[in-house]
């Protein structure tokens, strides 16, 4: 253990190397100089073997170092949070959170008056924002981030699965009428927003089984949850992600066209630090989320595109 105690702050810098990459960049990381990172490091080399091979494009862990890395990132992950509790003030009861703005207006807002009934003494910050922040190297607890599910050294817990189809407002359907066929929606006002192709309409027409996609009347919105106050206030067709549209659809201002979806090859997922999720805050708000997606049946499980019934 003396020994041990008497390397913690080199296992500290082999920890931030390993995350980094660099010894510059964990030099950056920890405000120290390069010298004092490499300085470290041939002391470790020196008691336990090669750490790292030196590359002219940059350095590769050994075997060795890579054994070491989740014991490090665990180890030093419990020892800040330890001395944080031990420091324990007000602030130990703030989560700071990054959400799209879509979802937290459409699905995450409505839903915070539960989470405040049931901890009060919890304060919920909200970073709503289009950009993926490093919660590594900011104050940021959580992120629930709508993408692929590949985020390397955070915590990644699944949330739900989504799909995508036309609605319109009862409104603007009773002045244009149903259209009869998927094929007809290309004659009416599309909306959509600035997903990839194989998010937007013309995925969705290849879904519907229509090959010649040539709809022309396109409103283009950056931000999803205006994109459904658009269909909401009668100004055309969306093409809406499921749980974006859930209350729409439940009180009726919105009206889904055809029981065809287009299954999103994005997910949303809960992602944090394993710094974070030692704080007992933290852990009760990841805990009440995973419960409302439990409780509204968020997950939608379907591996490919598919057609539930005739057009309505």
């Amino acid at each position: 253990m003396a020994i041990l105690m008497h390397r913690l702050k080199a296992l500290a810098v082999l920890d931030a190397v390993l995350s980094t990459g660099s010894f510059s960049a964990a030099a950056v990381s920890l405000c120290v100089t390069q010298s004092a990172i490499s300085q470290h490091i041939k002391q470790l080399e020196q008691e336990v073997g090669l750490l790292f091979e030196r590359h002219p494009r940059g350095l590769r862990p050994t075997c060795r170092a890579e054994r070491m890395r989740p014991f490090l990132s665990q180890g030093l992950a419990q020892l800040e949070e330890g001395w944080r509790q031990l420091r324990s003030d007000a602030a130990d009861n703030v989560v700071c959170l990054t959400v799209l703005p879509s979802f937290a207006s459409c699905w995450l807002l409505p839903r915070l008056d539960a989470f405040n009934l049931a901890f009060p003494h919890i304060e919920l910050r909200l970073s709503m924002s289009e950009q993926v922040q490093d919660l590594q190297a900011s104050t940021l607890d959580l992120a629930i981030r709508f993408g692929p599910g590949d985020y390397p050294g955070l915590l990644v817990t699944p949330l739900m699965s989504d799909e995508l189809f036309p609605v319109a407002s009862p409104a603007f359907l009773a002045s244009v009428g149903l259209p009869e066929s998927p094929a007809a929606l290309q004659h009416y006002a599309l909306l959509r927003d600035n997903a990839p192709e194989r998010m937007n309409w013309r995925a969705w027409f290849e879904c519907a089984g229509v090959r010649e996609f040539r709809g022309q009347h396109h409103l283009t919105l950056s931000d999803s949850a205006q994109l459904i106050r658009m269909a909401v206030a009668g100004r055309g067709v969306a093409l809406a992600r499921r749980a974006l549209v859930a209350e729409e659809l439940a009180c009726g201002t919105l009206q889904r066209l055809f029981d065809i979806a287009l299954p999103s090859p994005y997910a949303y997922y809960l992602v944090q630090t394993a710094r974070s999720a030692l704080r007992p805050a933290v852990r009760a708000f990841a805990d009440w989320l995973l419960s409302q997606v439990a409780d509204r049946a968020g997950a939608i499980q379907r591996p490919a595109c598919q057609v539930e019934a005739s057009s309505r």
